[in-house]
């Protein structure tokens, strides 16, 4: 239970992960937020580049949500186009994540993604 109480008071003083589209190209984003999961939850090298790779893929789906939101359903009752909304985004990525990290690893990256404020996500 300390354990778990000294890593929440590192992970709030830390710097949010934030994912919003639009700041910096996708490379650039990627290349942060990769950087700081692996800096913050002390990656291996392959976990580095697992991380990296969904992280590219889930800002480029990003940015292409932002280029057209609220497209969900098509004209005919029943039928849906192709695009996937932001929950589903968010829910594959934290899938794809929660498929890298140990336990302990994806406890703190849930944790530090249910405390950053709502405007950063």
């Amino acid at each position: 239970m300390l354990l778990l109480l000294v890593v929440g008071a590192h992970f709030a003083q830390a710097a949010r992960l934030s994912l919003p589209a639009g700041r910096g190209s996708v490379e650039q984003r990627t290349s942060n937020l990769t950087n700081y999961l692996t800096r913050e939850l002390h990656l291996s090298r392959l976990q580095r580049q697992a991380v990296e790779k969904s992280t590219r893929k889930y800002l480029q789906q990003l940015d292409q949500l932002a280029v057209k939101p609220g497209l969900v359903a098509a004209v005919s009752e029943g039928r849906l186009l192709e695009g996937k909304t932001m929950a589903e985004l968010e829910n594959e990525y934290d899938t794809a994540l929660a498929r890298v990290f140990t336990p302990g690893q994806y406890t703190a990256y849930s944790w530090l993604r249910e405390h950053q404020p709502e405007s950063s996500r």
